[in-house]
């Protein structure tokens, strides 16, 4: 039997810098943003597009659950005949709804800024210099530095990672992290979302930088993706139009319904 290939110092390294740039994230305390939810079915893009909320830190995430485009197309009230009969009316195509209103976090994280736990480190990289006053969690994922690639302009190292258990957990399986300030451009997740059948296969997740902070900006599947509604070839999630507010004066009025089927993130 063969033994184990010898960790890659330079990816670890590169790997514990790039979770300290996570963690040193800071975001404003009120952050209103729409997410677009767009399905591929039959070679035609449709979605509809939310409005949400998040405040900072506490996590606290809400959406409303009437998408922008069932507001421009509400339903008719009951239309009567001559016989007694109707039916509600609504004006212009039906929308179908993607897997669910989101309530979706622009600061989520992956599990990449989590702080350790019960004073787990890892010794080997107790020397590494840090970007903020962060440790180094237990070794979660075996990294290799794969190859130097642009993303939108910027250079970056790509990182792969291989979890060492619990990979339903561990779900982060690519890095793309800019070799200047160390933030995450690019990455890919095996699992996404809270849902079984929402939350399996591969997504290709996209941060951008807007002010100071770094917010997602979009989520595409790998492959198809299964709903209520059926499947779809691709999904994508796209996070737009931020207002943020660092000093608590925005008052947003959002609030799901709690009716409807919700789209989530695991706990980061």
């Amino acid at each position: 039997m063969g033994s184990a290939a010898p960790r890659d110092a330079r990816a670890e390294e590169i790997f514990a810098q790039t979770r300290a740039a996570f963690a040193a994230r800071t975001f404003p305390s009120e952050m209103k943003y729409g997410i677009r939810i767009s399905g591929l079915r039959d070679g035609t893009w449709t979605g509809r597009t939310y409005d949400a909320y998040e405040a900072w830190p506490e996590g606290t995430v809400d959406a409303r659950s009437i998408s922008e485009e069932e507001a421009a197309n509400p339903v008719r009230p009951p239309t009567f005949c001559f016989f007694g009969l109707g039916a509600p009316k609504r004006a212009g195509l039906e929308l179908p709804g993607i897997l669910g209103f989101p309530k979706l976090a622009i600061t989520y994280a992956f599990g990449l800024a989590r702080p350790p736990r019960g004073g787990e480190t890892d010794d080997e990289n107790n020397s590494l210099k840090t970007i903020a006053t962060v440790r180094a969690v237990a070794r979660k994922y075996d990294v290799r530095l794969a190859d130097d690639e642009d993303v939108d302009g910027y250079p970056c190292w790509h990182l792969t990672l291989t979890p060492l258990g619990n990979p339903g957990t561990y779900r982060v399986r690519d890095l793309w992290v800019d070799k200047t300030s160390y933030q995450t451009r690019r990455l890919v997740t095996d699992g996404n979302f809270t849902g079984k059948e929402t939350g399996s296969g591969r997504w290709t997740v996209s941060y951008a930088q807007e002010g100071n902070a770094w917010y997602l900006s979009r989520e595409v599947s790998e492959q198809p993706v299964n709903d209520e509604t059926g499947r779809f070839d691709r999904v994508a999630v796209e996070f737009i139009n931020v207002v943020a507010d660092p000093h608590e004066n925005l008052d947003f009025g959002i609030s799901g319904s709690g009716k409807d089927i919700e789209l989530d993130e695991p706990a980061d």
